[in-house]
């Protein structure tokens, strides 16, 4: 069995611009939406906008710790477009059994997956792909996507 190695796809800029909506204590969780004004993203093999109207309907669970659920629209510069979804968890805490703190000191890692009826981007559709965030300027979330081979 071979190893898991990661390739670079790209970095992603979101804005966070378009408002933030909180909706409460739910049950189990404090439930926020924030919605995603825009952006972009490039990289090797792809680059383009984010498009306006997406967001990360993310919760706080009672240990502090944020479960992000973002889903955004992608447009590349030749025009096609790519829904980009993804879970993720943050939080400030430190990680595993040692001890380790996250880069930053904030953990922030998620696992994106894509659609799109592209023909050059089908290949998007194929794959798994993991991200590391940080929270960038004030209103922005940056990422580095990588497809796992």
């Amino acid at each position: 069995m071979t190893e898991p190695r990661l390739e670079f796809l790209f970095e992603l800029t979101g804005l966070l611009d378009g408002g933030t909506y909180a909706i409460g204590e739910t049950g189990s969780y404090n439930r926020t939406v924030v919605h995603v004004s825009g952006g972009s993203f490039e990289g090797p093999h792809l680059k383009g906008e984010v498009v306006p109207g997406g967001g990360d309907w993310y919760r706080v669970r009672p240990d502090g710790v944020v479960e992000l659920d973002v889903r955004i629209t992608l447009r590349t510069d030749d025009g096609a477009m790519i829904y980009m979804w993804y879970p993720g968890l943050t939080h400030g805490e430190s990680i595993g059994p040692d001890g380790q703190t996250a880069e930053g000191g904030r953990y922030f890692r998620t696992t994106p997956r894509f659609e799109t009826g592209s023909e050059r981007y089908a290949w998007l559709n194929r794959i798994l792909a993991v991200g590391a965030g940080v929270a960038g300027e004030p209103g922005e979330a940056r990422y580095r996507i990588y497809a796992i081979h």
